[in-house]
């Protein structure tokens, strides 16, 4: 099956097909919406009406409607193979699907032995599907199925609550160390330092990385800090990816001075000049790959899975490391330096702020104890490193010149 998924998207209708002998249509036109589409390329209407309305209403992201559209994939699947379904066509299954069914399709998840999170997310998308949609009437329109066989909720078990796996200090040296590019080894060390998504480096410019470091020498310690961050530490402005309907989310990052220093001397390298004159003074961005271009989230995503790879054949490494896993790694490094806030709660709710959530709650999954705990059982560890003495030590001990003539 396939899902498709714009906003906002220029369509010139003179190419289109319907022109094919004679024009019947012309004009350009902005496109949002969704189209699923099955194995025999066939459209599925009422998914594909489903996710339009939520992209055209902006209560989707254009990701989250694609995961959406994958999630009720996998359940048409399942119904397509029901024989009590097979009067009806397509997705028309959605509209006679009953509980014992869709318990049925859990079971069959869980027998193919997926994880309790995905499970509970499929489970999830079909409920948001039949409940809030085939089950509500819209336009003066009746709506489309009047049962709702999630009247009693969710179907699915809970989720396992697990910790966290993130990208430790060690694991983060060692794909530095993976790659023979300065470029590449100060991209693995922003995004773990500033706990950046791979969706949000392409909108990383040079412009806040020197306004960073010029606030950062400016402030004295006697000068207030947003957040209560020290001195020793500068806050950069990161346009997150997690607004609504793709909205930017602008937030503060936390990063350490020896991570900024590091950029700074790659951007005043030849080859990082010659490729930057390109863009506007103030839109040139902060990492370009070794063509010249701005990374976009797939390259990232290609760049760790190639220096993992280097690392797990050299016996370095034992599995593959995701970007996320570095977002996470910043977690649990901010958490445990002591130099950031009074208590273990203080640092909580700076991580909260710094990495853009908008619930405490879910900052929490850092820590698996509630924040009505943390302050009575965590102080500050004395014994901990500092993230930004962390961060200075692996820019010196894997910092690398670049060579005037280099071409990557």
């Amino acid at each position: 099956m396939t899902v498709i998924a714009v906003r906002g998207k220029f369509l010139d209708l003179g190419e289109s097909m319907l022109n094919e002998g004679v024009e019947t249509v012309k004009g350009v036109v902005t496109v949002s919406g969704a189209g699923v589409f099955d194995e025999n390329e066939r459209l599925l209407p009422l998914i594909s009406s489903f996710l339009s309305e939520k992209l055209v209403t902006k209560k989707f992201a254009l990701q989250t409607a694609l995961t959406y559209g994958r999630n009720l994939e996998y359940c048409q699947e399942f119904l397509n193979g029901r024989r009590e379904l097979s009067a009806w066509e397509r997705d028309e299954k959605f509209l006679h699907v009953g509980r014992p069914v869709l318990r049925q399709y859990v079971s069959e998840m869980q027998s193919q032995e997926l994880g309790s999170k995905t499970i509970r997310n499929r489970d999830a998308s079909t409920l948001s599907f039949i409940s809030k949609f085939l089950c509500v009437a819209r336009d003066d329109r009746p709506a489309y199925r009047t049962d709702d066989p999630y009247t009693a909720g969710l179907i699915s078990p809970a989720p396992k609550s697990t910790l966290v796996k993130s990208c430790s200090l060690p694991d983060l040296k060692i794909l530095i160390e993976s790659t023979p590019y300065e470029r590449e080894r100060c991209l693995l060390q922003f995004i773990f330092d500033g706990g950046v998504r791979r969706s949000e480096v392409p909108r990383v410019t040079r412009t806040p990385i020197d306004e960073s470091i010029r606030l950062g020498q400016a402030i004295s310690p006697a000068d207030p800090r947003p957040l209560g961050v020290p001195t020793n530490y500068c806050l950069l402005h990161i346009n997150g990816s997690k607004g609504g309907g793709d909205q930017i989310k602008e937030r503060m990052s936390i990063v350490s001075p020896a991570t900024l220093e590091r950029i700074k001397r790659y951007h005043a390298s030849a080859i990082y000049k010659r490729h930057s004159r390109k863009f506007p003074k103030d839109e040139a961005p902060a990492f370009l790959n070794a063509h010249g271009e701005p990374y976009t989230a797939n390259s990232i995503s290609a760049l760790l899975n190639r220096v993992s790879k280097r690392a797990i054949q050299s016996l370095r490494l034992g599995k593959s490391i995701s970007p996320h896993k570095l977002r996470h790694g910043y977690a649990y490094a901010l958490l445990n330096s002591k130099d950031i806030g009074e208590d273990y709660l203080e640092r909580l709710a700076m991580l909260q702020k710094s990495l853009g959530h908008a619930d405490l709650k879910t900052t929490e999954m850092y820590t698996q104890v509630p924040a009505s705990l943390l302050n009575a059982v965590c102080g500050t560890n004395s014994d901990a490193a500092s993230k930004a003495f962390d961060m200075e030590q692996l820019s010196s001990t894997t910092r690398l010149s670049i060579d005037a003539r280099a071409k990557k």
